[in-house]
């Protein structure tokens, strides 16, 4: 999971280095010209660092729409509004974050609590509103989810976090056709979250029972990141006969042994090892057994 935790003075500093690089550009030029990129980032950083988070997001997100209907370069203005957005104000709040995800697999009860807690000191913190998605997700209210990030999307359409989370509430809801639009969103292939549409493709593909595309998604996703555990459930789902029993007993493995620096790697995917009983029932039925 790729998630960006800025601190405040290490936000000045970017900000600073940005600025200090730019050159001169004098009061009265400025006054001929339409705001730059530049000027956009630097009152969104100024605002952000006055707190007022929101209005320094809608800055952004007006410049990266004028930008796209002029078909501009929205590199650094997206880096800004993702900067913008994750920024913790307190290290209360940032503290409280870390403690909630600590707590995920084994208390999800307690890391919904503390999230909650953290939102209340930073609602428009977009670190702890995937979070709390992610968690209102694994407990299985779906809809819920979906409702929060839809309304989240009208205010920012641009975050990849945001774009995966809807993605994975479609997915989890069965809407395929939307799930199909919100995939085709943006390139794919480009983003640091490729692994986790990989793995909603596979999905998507033994729905509509297309064994032989979730195959070559496997085979994608097994380059892609042959470290990524739930590689292993997607192999014993798309394979076969004897060929089942290799990836479903390394899964339950690797899953009930996990550690907590490799959970918190893979922990975007919502359904991170959460299909070990899934793949024990079948091996015990397989086997004749009844426990």
């Amino acid at each position: 999971m790729v998630l960006i935790f800025l601190r405040r003075a290490a936000l000045i500093s970017a900000a600073l280095f940005i600025f200090k690089s730019l050159p001169a550009v004098s009061a009265e030029t400025k006054s001929k010209k339409a705001e730059t990129s530049k000027d956009i980032i630097e009152k969104a950083y100024n605002l952000s660092l006055q707190k007022d988070r929101s209005q320094a997001i809608n800055i952004l997100v007006n410049a990266i729409k004028q930008e796209n209907l002029r078909n501009g370069n929205t590199t650094e203005l997206k880096k800004a509004l993702q900067q913008v957005s994750y920024l913790f104000y307190s290290d209360r709040a940032q503290q409280t974050f870390e403690l909630a995800l600590s707590l995920r697999r084994t208390d999800a009860a307690q890391a919904l609590q503390k999230m909650n807690e953290a939102l209340r000191m930073e609602p428009d913190n977009l670190s702890l509103f995937n979070e709390m998605q992610r968690m209102i997700l694994i407990k299985g209210d779906c809809s819920g989810a979906l409702d929060n990030i839809s309304k989240e999307r009208l205010q920012d359409p641009f975050d990849e976090n945001l774009i995966l989370l809807q993605g994975q509430a479609q997915a989890c809801l069965g809407q395929w056709e939307e799930f199909k639009k919100t995939h085709d969103i943006f390139d794919i292939k480009k983003s640091s979250q490729w692994k986790y549409w990989l793995s909603l493709e596979i999905e998507h593909a033994l729905y509509e029972k297309n064994l032989m595309k979730a195959k070559e998604v496997v085979t994608t996703l097994q380059k892609q990141d042959p470290k990524y555990p739930e590689l292993l459930y997607w192999q014993w789902r798309v394979a076969s006969g004897a060929e089942k029993s290799a990836p479903a007993q390394k899964y339950i493995k690797e899953c009930k042994n996990i550690s907590a620096t490799q959970y918190r790697q893979y922990m975007t995917d919502v359904n991170l090892c959460r299909k070990v009983v899934e793949v024990e029932t079948a091996i015990k039925s397989s086997n004749g057994t009844n426990e």
